[in-house]
């Protein structure tokens, strides 16, 4: 399963999701395995993940919990993601 396949959140809003991903990791990210762990597939530090939750929170306009700056896999972060959506 890959990171387009996933219905989890509708198609505009991922699509925000992917170009912050994107910008920020500097990696192509249309073969992410939701899977797998996300941080290794995606090379991430944590200089970077505090990045990419910023940009994260700018980009969608909410805050978002620490929680998910710790969540392992693919899958994970955008279920938690498509939560914090729709408070």
């Amino acid at each position: 399963m890959n990171i387009y396949s996933d219905q989890m959140m509708d198609n505009q809003v991922r699509g925000r999701v992917l170009a912050v991903l994107n910008r920020v990791t500097g990696k192509n990210i249309e073969n992410i395995n939701l899977d797998g762990d996300l941080r290794s597939q995606l090379a991430l530090d944590s200089i970077m993940i505090v990045e990419l939750f910023a940009a994260l929170e700018k980009e969608l306009g909410i805050e978002l919990p620490l929680q998910l700056m710790t969540v392992k896999t693919g899958k994970a972060f955008m279920e938690m993601l498509e939560n914090e959506l729709k408070k």
